[in-house]
């Protein structure tokens, strides 16, 4: 060994984690953004402000960031696990795992700022309510 850290057994637990935590991430952004539309419209808050900006696009962003934040350290994490030497303990393919969590993570990441973006610009309850 040269010093640097090998990941031991078939896989490690981050990776499995990672795989499907953005998928997880994604879909928890998804659930808060309609759940503050559906808050706002239902209480009359799409008019709303908090400390200075509109209520909803500015829950929208702190929920966007909080989910952001992760993501980036699940896709950190797994681009320096794809740099890493790996020990064959016993998968078949074991790079095709890190490489998956690290694909799943950045397509997770640009959905959720598709997500955002219409949310942020758009009015909370639409036309005519």
């Amino acid at each position: 060994m040269n010093g640097r850290s090998l990941r031991r057994g078939p896989l490690s637990a981050f990776t499995v984690v990672a795989s499907a935590g953005g998928l997880m991430l994604w879909a928890l952004h998804f659930t808060l953004i309609y759940a503050i539309n559906a808050f706002a419209c239902e209480r009359g808050y799409e008019a709303a402000s908090l400390f200075g900006l509109p209520w909803v696009p500015a829950m929208i962003g702190l929920a966007t960031l909080a989910i952001l934040l992760p993501l980036l350290l699940i896709l950190r994490g797994t681009i320096r696990a794809l740099g890493a030497p790996v020990l064959d303990g016993g998968e078949a393919e074991p790079r095709f795992t890190i490489w998956f969590a690290a694909a799943v993570a950045g397509y997770s990441l640009l959905a959720v700022l598709f997500q955002a973006a219409p949310a942020l610009v758009l009015p909370a309850c639409g036309v005519g309510y």
